[in-house]
């Protein structure tokens, strides 16, 4: 098996393991977000349970199912997580970002992440998709980032996250049928209780827009092994900051927000997914 360049030795692990069932190879990575996990169903090629490869986390998170997509989408060479892992399910840093990783050690050189987020600001709506053009990872601040411990001799730990999320891609992005996305800021939270309502406006003093529990673990990775991000987050409820004026947040409206909105974020992906540069 050719070495993947800046591949850990658990990622080296996963592959060959994958290569016992396929030997075939991606150019872009997407990873659905909680409800999103239905649109890898289109991929001609190989589906794999996280289980059945070495040294891969399980996903636990409800609605994700846990299974690697690897073939053809659009005419594109995907491979694809069908779940997500989070620090809640007790996952560290460092699980949350491996299949980047791995499908880093699949070829892939760009990454499209999907998440559902509460909405931090008073222009977003629920049901509407906003590219991430930034993000503020509150648990990276307090030490668990996935590069902690990483030890590369070739590669610096001390990656540049100046411009984390591609203004290309985005533009991309913009080009589908929905039209032209909003822009926010993502903060990350470890989960799994939702924030209360100091820490929503706390949240919102710091600039951020929406508010979920991944996506930035995965991100941090994709730019380590210098792979192209797109962040795509669908906003499925108000962040409660005003308990007095505001109804609690209803989880099952959460799922049925996800539902209805599914056809939208289909649309940005096949239009990503057919016209952005994979190089």
């Amino acid at each position: 098996m050719t070495p993947v360049p800046h591949a850990s030795s658990r990622a080296v692990r996963a592959l060959t393991s994958i290569r016992a069932y396929t030997d075939l190879t991606a150019d872009l990575a997407i990873v659905l977000g909680s409800g999103l996990g239905d649109y890898a169903d289109q991929i001609e090629g190989l589906r794999i349970p996280y289980g059945d490869i070495d040294g891969f986390p399980c996903s636990t998170a409800p609605n994700h199912k846990g299974v690697l997509h690897i073939g053809t989408l659009h005419g594109r060479r995907v491979v694809a997580m069908q779940g997500r892992l989070h620090l809640y399910e007790g996952h560290t840093s460092q699980d949350a970002a491996f299949p980047i990783e791995v499908a880093h050690a699949l070829g892939a050189k760009a990454a499209v992440l999907t998440n559902v987020s509460g909405s931090l600001n008073p222009n977003f709506a629920d049901g509407d998709i906003i590219g991430i053009s930034d993000h503020i990872n509150l648990p990276g601040l307090s030490g668990q980032s996935p590069l902690v411990g990483r030890r590369d001799v070739n590669k610096s730990p001390f990656v540049n996250l100046t411009r984390t999320y591609d203004h290309d891609w985005l533009q991309i992005a913009d080009q589908s049928t929905i039209g032209t996305l909003q822009r926010g800021i993502y903060a990350c939270l470890a989960g799994p209780h939702f924030e209360t309502p100091a820490e929503g406006r706390m949240l919102r003093l710091l600039g951020a827009d929406m508010v979920g529990m991944s996506t930035v673990h995965e991100s941090i990775m994709a730019r380590y092994l210098d792979m192209k991000v797109l962040g795509l987050s669908l906003i499925v409820n108000p962040v409660i900051t005003d308990p007095e004026n505001q109804p609690a947040v209803d989880e099952a409206e959460i799922w049925k927000t996800v539902e209805t909105s599914q056809r939208k974020m289909t649309s940005v992906l096949d239009h990503v997914i057919r016209h952005a540069p994979v190089a």
